[in-house]
């Protein structure tokens, strides 16, 4: 029985946190490297070796492998990178308190780090705040920008999220974390994805979590992009920035495009990664 890319990076991920402890990420993945940010280490991880840029943000709560579905696909003659973000996988415990600009300003010392001046970026909620958060700061970087299942502007219940990691611990965050993120057949299969979707929350910081959803209070970028190609991907079944709150966000950005992906839910590329590629490949081109 062949193992799920995402089971396959499970073990990696134990490897790799032991390697960055030894100070040896190179002996794990020779596509994965250490880089030093303004306050903080991160990892890049990267598919394919020639071809046009792509830089993938992740969503709050999991780490870079929440791209590993669909990163092979998509570096068929392109370069795809995906990192941590501050405060998440190997940059765990990074500065906090922080804003969206910070996460912006980590963006782009990303793409300095790996010598890219210019790239098409893609964000997954809260990755999608720092993408657009980004643009905003320097549109200049961006060939391209795809939006999924994100917002351009914070909801009420991000404070509450922060609150409940600090009073009642990460354990507490799981059944209200995947019940907004997966379809209720994928959390019955209880598929690998959906498995490492859970334990990426159980071993989440609480302090980090909360940091996190506070910068998100403050994402603000309605009204502020404008010139970057823009595609809007939004999930049919999608119960936390549902098809409603996705139209929204296109109909804010200039010439963006929208399209929904059928029976997928808010993390896309876990449950439909097929669907997530074959979108992605068709609008990057």
């Amino acid at each position: 029985m062949t193992a799920t890319p995402l089971a396959q990076a499970r073990v990696r991920g134990m490897a790799e946190r032991l390697s960055l402890d030894t100070g040896f990420p190179r002996l794990v993945d020779n596509n994965l490297r250490r880089l030093r940010l303004a306050d903080h280490d991160t990892v890049v991880a990267q598919r394919g070796d020639t071809g046009p840029a792509v830089l993938l943000v992740h969503a709050l709560g999991l780490d870079w492998r929440m791209w590993e579905p669909v990163m092979d696909a998509l570096a068929d003659g392109r370069r795809v990178y995906a990192y941590d973000i501050r405060g998440h996988g190997a940059a765990v415990g990074s500065p906090s308190p922080y804003t969206m600009d910070d996460t912006a300003r980590d963006l782009l010392g990303v793409l300095d780090g790996i010598g890219v001046q210019r790239a098409h970026v893609v964000g997954l909620s809260f990755g999608g705040g720092i993408a657009q958060s980004a643009a905003v700061l320097a549109p200049e970087r961006f060939v391209s920008l795809a939006l999924l299942a994100t917002t351009d502007h914070p909801f009420d219940a991000f404070e509450g999220r922060a609150l409940s990691g600090e009073v009642d611990g990460m354990a507490a965050q799981v059944a209200p974390s995947l019940t907004r993120w997966f379809t209720a057949n994928a959390l019955a299969v209880n598929s690998s994805s959906v498995q490492y979707a859970r334990q990426r929350v159980i071993d989440g910081n609480p302090t980090d979590w909360a940091a996190g959803w506070r910068a998100f209070k403050g994402l603000d970028v309605q009204g502020k992009l404008a010139g970057i190609p823009t595609l809007v991907l939004a999930g049919e079944a999608d119960a936390s920035t549902t098809p409603e709150i996705m139209r929204g966000v296109a109909s804010r950005i200039p010439g963006a495009v929208y399209r929904e992906l059928p029976g997928t839910p808010h993390m896309q590329t876990l449950e439909r990664p097929e669907l997530v590629a074959a979108a992605l490949a068709e609008f990057l081109g």
